[in-house]
């Protein structure tokens, strides 16, 4: 793991400067795992939009297209220059209906791993809240074993001060 050090200028008594270092360590796999999930929910709202705009184009943008070249080149086109730009557009469309699929499909794989998290943390949270538990009951546990040595050990010393006095009276 890399450490990241933090430089911090200090001026001394006879005017020179020295630089204070300082090691800082890397957050906890944790913290980057949150850090992580956060950049990731932040993109969430723009699937939406990236959907919509590949849509758009699907549907439009390959129709414009060959309006223009038809508009630019106004019967002076061959056959086969009409026929290759309407198979670049059948490429194009086709290109945008795959970034389109590729799209919904990172937007389902994005969802299921939000649910993996939520089950993650759920499961975390439970078993931390079960970990405080059993440590109360091993520390109530504790306390009753305390209290029975110390009722027995109270039993054995009055049974050791009556078997003196039962001696000293014979």
């Amino acid at each position: 793991m890399p450490e990241i050090i933090a430089q911090k200028p200090l001026e001394s008594e006879d005017g020179t400067v020295e630089i204070e270092q300082k090691d800082v360590a890397e957050p906890e796999p944790e913290k980057r795992r949150v850090r992580f999930s956060q950049k990731i929910g932040k993109l969430k709202p723009l699937l939406p939009i990236l959907t919509g705009g590949l849509r758009l184009i699907d549907h439009g943008a390959a129709q414009m297209v060959a309006q223009l070249l038809n508009l630019a080149n106004p019967g002076g086109a061959s056959a086969a220059a009409d026929n290759e730009i309407q198979h670049g557009i059948a490429e194009i469309e086709a290109s945008h209906r795959d970034l389109r699929l590729s799209v919904q499909d990172h937007s389902v794989e994005l969802k299921r791993i939000e649910e993996q998290i939520l089950l993650m943390r759920e499961t975390v949270e439970r078993n931390a809240s079960e970990h405080t538990k059993l440590v109360e009951d091993v520390n109530s546990l504790g306390n009753l074993v305390r209290m029975v040595g110390i009722g027995l050990a109270i039993l054995l010393i009055l049974l050791l001060v009556l078997t003196g006095l039962l001696l000293i009276r014979k």
